[in-house]
This record gives C-alpha cells, sequence and structure tokens, in this order.
C-alpha cells in the first residue's frame, strides 16, 4: 500500500476511535443527561454475558493488545527505516571502509544550501552500506531559476559527494519544491 494510503487509513481509524472515545467520554460527564451518565455503556445481555463468562474481560483484553500491535506494526511500517548509519566504501585491495553517512549527509546540504534561491535542503544517504542512494530534498524562495538549480544539483553538488565518498554511482532522488520566505536552513 502507498504512504498516502497508509496515511489516509491510519487518519480514518483515528479518527473513528477518538469519536467513539469522545462520545463515550461526554455520555460519562453527563452530557446527555444524567440518566445515561449512569447507565453502564453494556447492554443488560451482553453485561450478564460478561458476568457470567470469566474469560470475556481477558478476551477483550486481548483483542485490544493484538489491535494495539497491529496498529503499532502499521505506524512503523510508516518510518523510513532504510537511512544508512554507516556507508561501506570499498579502498581496492586494501580492505573496507567505513564512514557515518550523517556527516556526508550535512555536507552536500550545506554546499546545496550556499546555491542561490534556495531555502531549504535536506540530504539523506539511504539503501544498503554497500549500494548507497542519496534523497535530496530543496525548497527554492520564488522566482527560483529551477533549469540552474537542477544543473548545479547535477553538475556539482552530486558528483562532489559521489567523488568524495569514492563511489562510481550514486542514484538520486530529488525533490524540489517552491516556497515563498527568505530563510534558510540546512537540514541532514
Amino acid at each position: 500500500m502507498k504512504r498516502s494510503g497508509n496515511r489516509t487509513g491510519l487518519a480514518l481509524v483515528g479518527l473513528v476511535l477518538l469519536v467513539v472515545g469522545g462520545l463515550a467520554l461526554a455520555r460519562g460527564l453527563g452530557a446527555f443527561g444524567a440518566s445515561a451518565a449512569r447507565r453502564p455503556l453494556l447492554e443488560p445481555g451482553a453485561a450478564a454475558l460478561a458476568a457470567t463468562r470469566p474469560w470475556f474481560w481477558p478476551a477483550v483484553a486481548a483483542a485490544g493488545v493484538v489491535l494495539a500491535i497491529i496498529g503499532l506494526a502499521w505506524l512503523v511500517s510508516l518510518l523510513r527505516l532504510d537511512r544508512l548509519r554507516r556507508l561501506r566504501l570499498e579502498s581496492g585491495t586494501s580492505g573496507v571502509t567505513e564512514v557515518d553517512g550523517g556527516p556526508a549527509s550535512h555536507a552536500v546540504a550545506g554546499q546545496v544550501m550556499g546555491y542561490p534561491a534556495v531555502r531549504r535542503a535536506r540530504a539523506v544517504l539511504r539503501g544498503r552500506p554497500d549500494a548507497p542512494r542519496l534523497d535530496l530534498g530543496v525548497s527554492a524562495r520564488e522566482p527560483a531559476d529551477l533549469g540552474a538549480l537542477v544543473t548545479r544539483l547535477h553538475d556539482e553538488a552530486v558528483p562532489d559527494l559521489r567523488t568524495t565518498l569514492g563511489l562510481r554511482r550514486l542514484p538520486t532522488l530529488v525533490r524540489l519544491s517552491i516556497v515563498p520566505g527568505k530563510r534558510t536552513r540546512a537540514v541532514h
């Protein structure tokens, strides 16, 4: 499922739970009248079932735990866990060198922040340690020359990082956005 579908699904589930919880709270606080606040939430038949079956409340609790675990797994699936902590660089016959991916990401974001009209730059190395890829988000102020910006990213920023890391290739996803404003900020 796409991330937008996951977000929509989580938003709908959250909205339903919020409405149901809010209605139960409002009823308990007397928003629907004092008699409604004094009555139990369960109808007499369900209350009798719960009273005569010792397994009822533990089963309800177990179902709640299962639903909580499913919801937590759903949320975790939305996180981008492919951010590289360590980058493995081949050094020919002399062995393997590992470097921290954070400073490399920070350096390319800082370089891009120096380009004209760039308001914000975010760079993250993702993928596997032996096959990294760059995720570069750039927000430019209006009116920005996007052609010149893309050319500089293609001809300077990405090749500089690739050369610094000693990589033959560095697949890159660039996300450009145009925003109003004057402040600048680099994020890694």
